[in-house]
């Protein structure tokens, strides 16, 4: 079925506590109704989404919105050459991630499953910290660009999967659970791969930052492709919904190129990032560069 079978928004409920009563948090103020082109990049549109928050747990969500076959359609199709393109850098910020997570991750050996992985870079700096790294990601471009990378990656979602019980010792969601139509059902299923004392990892866009509060309705993570603003304390209530008990968080920091950086601010239409842009040498373009922008790791296990 195409993506443009589904062409109407409809409200829905809390994703963390299921409530229908809620307040307006932000209209939007970017007129896109082609879900293709909302769902089919990483980097999003800004703008587009008519926000609420509930008034029961305080998540903030996207209401109404496209379908969850219209979203996943809008994921499968895209391609990301230029989120891609940041692979190496990617990679390095991952791994010195599990390196600052180090003391509360499963040990070497460890068999480990990243969802929504991208083109594999998780896996890849995984596979250097010694875990068994398997990921899935529903973009086929990405699949195709991981699998060239000789990884372990298929093409698909939590949804549908073939892996066993209890078989992983570690499960990621970088930056995919604010994507998640819904995103409960997909952390039940993760509860049933992990094993007893399993890690559940949950790195989000943290809308409950100081700089979102400046920002506003301008927050640079407030895109189409993110159905959900999640905040520590909500991303803790809907773990706890599920199973699992969120029991640290911390900071995320990427190194990532700072000419990349500048076009994505470009695409945020961040003030003056297009005149930067035309002036920065190419050689200034192509430093790696350290940087926090709002985004939140969480740790969680399963209860007992």
């Amino acid at each position: 079925m195409s993506i443009q079978s589904f062409p109407r928004k409809s409200p829905v409920a809390c994703p963390v506590c299921d409530s229908t009563k809620s307040d307006l948090y932000y209209e939007p103020w970017v007129d896109v109704q082609d879900p293709a082109k909302l769902y089919g990049a990483a980097s999003g549109i800004p703008g587009t989404q008519h926000l609420v928050q509930c008034q029961s747990c305080g998540m903030i969500f996207e209401s109404p919105r496209y379908s969850a076959e219209a979203i996943i359609q809008g994921y499968m199709e895209s391609d990301e050459a230029g989120h891609d393109s940041q692979y190496p850098m990617r990679v390095d910020s991952f791994y010195r991630a599990l390196e600052s997570l180090s003391q509360r991750l499963p040990a070497n050996g460890a068999r480990v499953l990243d969802i929504g992985t991208a083109g594999g870079a998780f896996l890849d700096a995984a596979t250097r910290f010694g875990y068994d790294a398997w990921g899935m990601e529903p973009s086929q471009y990405l699949v195709e660009r991981g699998k060239e990378r000789g990884l372990q990656i298929e093409q698909g979602t939590i949804e549908r999967h073939h892996f066993e019980p209890e078989s992983f010792d570690m499960i990621c969601l970088w930056d995919v659970i604010e994507h998640l139509p819904e995103p409960k059902a997909a952390l039940s299923e993760i509860a049933k791969l992990l094993k007893p004392e399993g890690i559940l990892l949950i790195n989000f866009p943290d809308i409950g930052t100081w700089q979102a509060k400046v920002a506003g309705r301008r927050f640079w993570w407030i895109l189409s492709v993110h159905l959900h603003h999640f905040t520590r304390k909500t991303t803790a209530e809907i773990c706890n919904r599920c199973g699992f008990e969120a029991f640290y968080f911390q900071r995320y920091w990427q190194i990532l190129q700072f000419g990349y950086l500048e076009d994505m601010a470009i695409h945020y239409k961040i003030p003056l990032s297009d005149f930067l842009k035309k002036v920065t040498p190419e050689f200034i373009q192509k430093i790696p560069i350290p940087y926090y922008a709002s985004q939140t790791t969480t740790l969680a296990r399963l209860k007992s």
